[in-house]
């Protein structure tokens, strides 16, 4: 697993094949075929995601794909469109944006996929 703590900002691309948690800032794109991303309550990003399964507890500006699982928490703040099979918004979370639960929902498997 790799952290990304609050005190780090990105800017660029991040690809993984494991669990990442991130507490610090990210601009650019992250796009992984395994593990899960965590977006931390401290953290800040403005990015395309393209991952399995994304839990939100921070605030992400940017469209979120994901091929099993999208969770937003009571301190997520998203604004964007999510793609997933399943997503979930729990009570308190805030969002803008468009949602698309999709059965063959685009997949960071599927090189090159991009979201809409």
């Amino acid at each position: 697993m790799t952290t990304i703590g609050t005190s780090l900002v990105i800017t660029g691309e991040l690809t993984s094949k494991e669990d990442i948690t991130i507490h610090g800032q990210l601009k650019g794109q992250i796009s992984m075929v395994e593990g899960a991303l965590l977006v931390a309550p401290t953290a800040r990003l403005e990015a395309d995601v393209n991952v399995p399964t994304v839990t939100v507890h921070g605030t992400i500006s940017g469209n979120v794909a994901a091929g099993a699982r999208v969770e937003l928490t009571p301190t997520a703040t998203v604004k964007g469109t999510l793609i997933s099979p399943v997503v979930i918004l729990r009570e308190g979370a805030t969002f803008n944006g468009k949602i698309q639960v999709d059965k063959k929902s685009v997949s960071a498997s599927r090189p090159g996929a991009k979201v809409n």
